[in-house]
């Protein structure tokens, strides 16, 4: 984080295990893999290789106590981006799976680190149309929406801010119903939370961008397979139109990455 020391240099405060960011993928074969080991979450001799594991390794140490709010912001953010995460050079998400573990995983942190790292997932998908692809992928809104009746004000307000973000670029049928829903009141009252759902619907129409697309996030296979063209000229062929955009890596390149037609 800006302004921070070095992950493997800042000493421990008081009350603090002195875990770092980069300790928790080590933390499953350390003293605190067995705290995890014990509460039946993980395996310290089992190596950490995908993006549940780690959040479940994180899960667990945020549940022994073993961790800062700080270092639980910085590990979330890095676990996400795959590096050291920076809102201005790093900041595309790399392991989807991820944001789908950030709902439950929150549940154990306290209000102040929630407010934080959802404020800064909603910064990173306003930055990002890759990550906002990402979050409806893993199906983010239906996750956010079945939560937001029982979180604490400050944090449901943080969530509707999201949720507009997602469902300004893409809400599906299922989750609009799902939304609907939790408007329906009882005996003539609002149920809680719902003038504040009604802040969402206001920016489902606010869409820009085109309605069908490709997305190509440049990893394997990320591409448009067309089947041999066995002899020329084609005559049942077709006429391909499209618009392609680069979408920022980081914010450092900005005039570059404007969008151009291509034909």
């Amino acid at each position: 984080m800006p302004g921070s020391m070095p992950i493997t240099e800042r000493p421990p405060a008081p009350g603090d295990s002195g875990l770092r960011p980069a300790a928790v993928e080590k933390a499953a074969m350390s003293g605190a893999g067995s705290v995890l080991q014990q509460a039946g979450i993980i395996d310290p001799s089992v190596p950490i290789r995908d993006i549940q594991t780690k959040f479940a390794v994180l899960s667990g140490l945020i549940q022994a106590g073993e961790v800062s709010n700080r270092d639980i912001v910085e590990t979330v953010l890095n676990l996400l981006v795959a590096g050291e995460f920076d809102l201005e050079t790093n900041f595309v998400i790399q392991e989807a799976d991820g944001i789908g573990c950030l709902p439950a995983l929150l549940e154990h942190c306290d209000v102040a680190c929630q407010a934080e790292i959802w404020s800064m997932l909603t910064a990173m998908l306003r930055k990002s149309v890759r990550n906002l692809q990402m979050s409806t992928e893993v199906g983010l809104i239906q996750r956010l929406l079945i939560r937001i009746s029982s979180v604490d004000d400050m944090i449901a307000d943080l969530l509707v801010d999201m949720l507009g973000v997602l469902a300004g670029y893409s809400i599906t049928v299922r989750e609009v119903k799902l939304l609907f829903s939790m408007l329906q009141g009882e005996g003539g009252l609002w149920p809680r939370r719902a003038v504040k759902m009604l802040a969402v619907l206001n920016h489902m129409p606010r869409r820009h961008g085109p309605d069908a697309f490709f997305n190509f996030p440049g990893r394997s296979a990320a591409a448009i397979a067309l089947p041999p063209i066995a002899k020329w000229p084609y005559q049942n062929g077709f006429t391909f139109n499209t618009w392609f955009r680069m979408d920022p890596l980081n914010n450092i390149n900005v005039d570059k990455d404007k969008p151009y037609l291509y034909w």
